[in-house]
């Protein structure tokens, strides 16, 4: 997955442009409630080919911070 790729996945969950998605932008900046944190992490797992939890994510991670949390989860899996 590409730091674009992440992009491409946010604004379609979240009904944005990936240029609003800018690495500082908040989760919460985007509307996210405990549901979007569902289905984002079953996405991203589904992308990564790694099992998330919602409990993993939070609102308050921005964009910047879900795109290291991805690219670790990614990495520790293939180890």
């Amino acid at each position: 997955m590409t730091f674009e790729d992440l992009q491409e996945l946010l604004a379609e969950q979240f009904s944005c442009d990936t240029s609003e998605l800018e690495r500082g932008v908040t989760l919460a900046d985007l509307g996210a409630d405990h549901e979007d944190m569902i289905e984002l992490a079953w996405a991203l797992g589904e992308a990564i080919g790694v099992e998330i939890d919602e409990s993993e994510l939070s609102e308050d991670l921005t964009v910047g911070e879900l795109w290291r949390f991805v690219r670790d989860k990614a990495e520790n899996a293939e180890e």
